[in-house]
């Protein structure tokens, strides 16, 4: 009677729920794009090397790709609600040493901690939105508002971080998450006291530590920090990291209470769900990295103003997310992934042309707008997709499958892109747009957008049979 209770309770405030989770899905996506304006103040305050600032970046990516599967699982054994609190409470705490780092050994723990409290809290604050909202037109809204300001915080991030680098510190980039998140704790206390919970009898440590090892190889082997000319050891760590996921999901097949349920592992319209994620994650880390170089190297904007630059992107995501409700509602959840994907697909052509304009107004802001609404159009679908149909005992792992899923490609879209678009003088190892790279670059990611939008299309056939069935309800 008392978890009918508590569930019933928990039905009355899914919509408060859903808002302080998507307040600290804003948190931690503004936390991911937030440092990279003020890498230059950073090296210079704190003396850092080339090679060591890169780690304040690779710290947060590394800790928060590796373990967001484990952290979803884990919310699965002890309750999503717990160990989302806890991943908060990380967060909070690394947020503090980062703030406070005096060189750079305890900012690159400060960061690599920000990315443990990311992959405990990103993993269950979805699993806990899947639950809550498990199907019809509501869990739509739900996942438009949950995308809404996860990227409305990504752009908040390179906003702020002008903001604070010209006017005040560095400091603050990672100290005014610090109020944020305490007021968060007392939201999280107050509007969500109890959350129904799978206890399971088995974690499966060993394939945990495997998965962990195997994610930890690919993410260095793809940013490739400290190892960019050793094309060979990159390999290796990409093979080894593929064996150990191949090992891991073999081994997971024979069992149910795995660190992948094998129930997770059939045809379901999570398949779709995963694939429209990574062709969105591959394309959108890399637009804000060259947007970035584009406006401060190639226009000469201040951070400030590059910051500011990217206010029009805010405006063209959420019509987007409009978009895609009403195209959910009226034909399908893939068919708004397809037409986002095509939009967005636009969008980095309109950049592609734009990059020779050497103006904002004419080159990049139509081009910002375009894609913002493909991506607004896109994101709320594909993770509904990605989540559907989860168990209480899955939802854990289920997000976690998409939140890794998501990290992974935004870090291999960025180093695949970036380095395309980079030319190094030799004489001068000095980074200079070339806008040849730059266009390639773009062009690139619109063929990827757009190849998916078909392959999206034609699975519809292959899918049909599924989606659109009623989810698992909380019971």
């Amino acid at each position: 009677m008392t978890e009918i209770l508590g569930k019933q309770t928990m039905n009355a405030k899914r919509w408060q729920i859903l808002s302080v989770i998507s307040i600290m899905q804003l948190v931690l996506l503004l936390d991911a794009t937030v440092v990279n304006v003020a890498l230059p103040q950073i090296k210079h305050d704190l003396g850092l090397t080339d090679g060591s600032l890169t780690w304040v970046v690779n710290a947060y990516l590394i800790a928060a790709g590796s373990l967001l599967l484990l952290g979803g699982r884990i919310g699965d054994a002890y309750g999503v609600l717990r160990i989302f609190k806890f991943g908060v409470a990380i967060f909070a705490i690394f947020s503090v040493v980062a703030t406070l780092a005096p060189n750079a050994t305890l900012l690159i723990v400060g960061r690599a901690g920000q990315g443990v409290g990311e992959a405990l809290a990103a993993a269950n604050g979805l699993a806990m939105i899947s639950l809550l909202f498990p199907s019809g037109p509501e869990r739509g809204k739900a996942f438009g508002i949950w995308a809404g300001l996860g990227g409305l915080g990504s752009i908040l991030g390179v906003l702020l971080s002008g903001v604070l680098t010209e006017y005040l510190s560095w400091r603050w980039i990672f100290g005014i998450n610090i109020p944020i998140i305490l007021a968060l704790g007392v939201a999280i206390v107050l509007v969500i006291p109890t959350f129904p919970k799978k206890i399971s009898t088995h974690l499966d440590l060993g394939n945990a530590c495997i998965l962990v090892f195997a994610m930890v190889a690919i993410v260095m082997a793809i940013i490739g920090t400290g190892i960019e000319q050793l094309t060979l050891l990159r390999i290796t760590l990409l093979l080894l990291g593929a064996l150990g996921i191949t090992l891991v999901l073999k081994r997971c097949k024979q069992s149910e209470d795995g660190i992948i349920p094998a129930r997770l592992m059939t045809r379901s319209p999570r398949l779709a769900g995963y694939g429209i994620i990574a062709i969105q994650a591959a394309t959108s880390g890399a637009l804000f990295y060259l947007g970035v170089l584009l406006m401060q190297d190639s226009l000469g904007m201040t951070p400030l103003q590059t910051g500011l630059a990217w206010l029009p992107f805010c405006l063209g995501f959420f019509p987007g997310i409009f978009l895609s409700i009403t195209i959910e509602q009226r034909k399908s959840a893939l068919a708004a992934a397809v037409i986002g994907l095509i939009i967005s697909s636009l969008g980095f052509v309109l950049f592609a042309l734009g990059v020779n304009a050497n103006n904002y107004w004419v080159g990049m802001m139509p081009a910002m707008l375009v894609t913002a609404i493909g991506f607004g159009c896109v994101a709320p679908v594909a993770q509904s997709l990605a989540t559907s149909d989860l168990s209480e005992a899955d939802a854990g792992s289920g997000s976690g499958i998409a939140t890794t899923i998501q990290q992974l490609l935004q870090v291999g879209g960025v180093t695949i892109l970036v380095s395309i678009a980079l030319a190094v003088k030799d004489d001068t190892s000095v980074v200079n747009i070339d806008s040849n790279g730059f266009m390639t670059a773009f062009l690139i990611a619109s063929f990827v957008l757009i190849t998916g939008a078909i392959v999206v299309g034609f699975s519809r056939n292959a899918l049909a049979p599924t989606i659109g069935e009623p989810s698992a309800e909380i019971r």
